[in-house]
Parts: C-alpha cells; sequence; structure tokens
C-alpha cells in the first residue's frame, strides 16, 4: 500500500481543488414593480394594466389566426421532409453496407489464413461514423414553421413597463447568484 502523501496523491487532490475552484456561478435577474403611493397614480397603472391585456389578446389572436394560415403549409413541408428522410435513410444503409464491407475486409487482412468465420480474437469495435437520421414528425414540421413564421411576442410587457414607470411606479432589477456563489466578504 502507498503512503497518502505520494506525489500522485498531492497532484490528484491539487487538480480537484483546482476543478472545484473553476466552477462558474450563475446569476438570475428578477424584477420587482412597486407601484406608486398616490391613488392618481394607481388608477394610471390601472388603465396600463387594460391596455397590456387587450396588448396580449390581440397578440394572441394574430397568432392563432397565422397558425391556422399554416395548415396548408405543413403538410406541404411534411410531405417534402419525408422524402428527404427516406434518401437520407437509403444513403445512410448504403454507408453502413460499405462500412460494414470495409470492416470485413479489414478482418480478412489482419486474418489471412484464416476460415472467415473463426475469430479468435475480435478487433476492436469502431462504431460507424454516421449518424441514423431521424424520422420527421407532423407536429415537429408544424413547430419549426410557427417558429419561422409567426410572432408569439408582440413586445406587451415592455410598453407596460414604460407605462408603469411613467405613472410614478418603480421598476427595480435585482440580480442574484443561486448557483456556486462566490464567498460573501
Amino acid at each position: 500500500m502507498r503512503p497518502l502523501s505520494s506525489p500522485f496523491h498531492f497532484a490528484l487532490i491539487a487538480l480537484l481543488a483546482v476543478l472545484a475552484g473553476c466552477a462558474t456561478p450563475r446569476y438570475q435577474t428578477t424584477v420587482r414593480l412597486i407601484p406608486p403611493a398616490d391613488a392618481q397614480g394607481r388608477a394610471c397603472v390601472q388603465r396600463c394594466e387594460i391596455g397590456k391585456t387587450a396588448c396580449q389578446s390581440d397578440c394572441q389572436t394574430r397568432y392563432q389566426a397565422c397558425v391556422k394560415a399554416l395548415d396548408p403549409q405543413v403538410e406541404a413541408r411534411y410531405t417534402d421532409a419525408l422524402k428527404r428522410y427516406e434518401l437520407e435513410l437509403k444513403q445512410y444503409a448504403a454507408a453502413l453496407r460499405q462500412y460494414d464491407l470495409q470492416m470485413r475486409l479489414d478482418w480478412m487482412s489482419r486474418y489471412p489464413f484464416q476460415p472467415y468465420w473463426w475469430d479468435p480474437w475480435p478487433g476492436p469495435y469502431f462504431p460507424p461514423p454516421y449518424r441514423e437520421p431521424v424520422m420527421p414528425t407532423r407536429e415537429g414540421v408544424r413547430a419549426q414553421l410557427e417558429k419561422s413564421s409567426c410572432q408569439a411576442d408582440c413586445g406587451c410587457l415592455p410598453a407596460y413597463d414604460s407605462c408603469f414607470v411613467g405613472c410614478g411606479g418603480q421598476r427595480v432589477s435585482e440580480t442574484v447568484c443561486i448557483e456556486n456563489c462566490p464567498p460573501a466578504d
């Protein structure tokens, strides 16, 4: 048994200490809204709330109309994606056959005087360098099309925040460490 004070153990402990010290802290920013104290300011904030609700409702209506208008495009794109998948699958199968043949020929060159079915010591396994294609789904095609064509955010919250501050309220941003925090001084 080796003593614990060997150079190897010291290097291992030093490496672990360095790696533990390398963890970067994660921060999260939160926003707090402090309403105005006077009645006139609170009434103004109520109007801001009504405007924000109307903006969000209008935005949701436009988004749903955009999504509904995509139905014919979804079917066409899904059909195209299936055709692309079929072609990629054929290319993948051909590449796997070529890879299998190459592995067999490599095996034959290592053991030229033995029957092909007898392998006293199998060589290392090298996985094929190709990735199997993923079959597309109609939902995935729809989600991708929605993301590229329809706008889900209409900018209602920044407008509300500026209205809120204009009414006399305060918007306070706080950044707090939530993970791997440095020691407090």
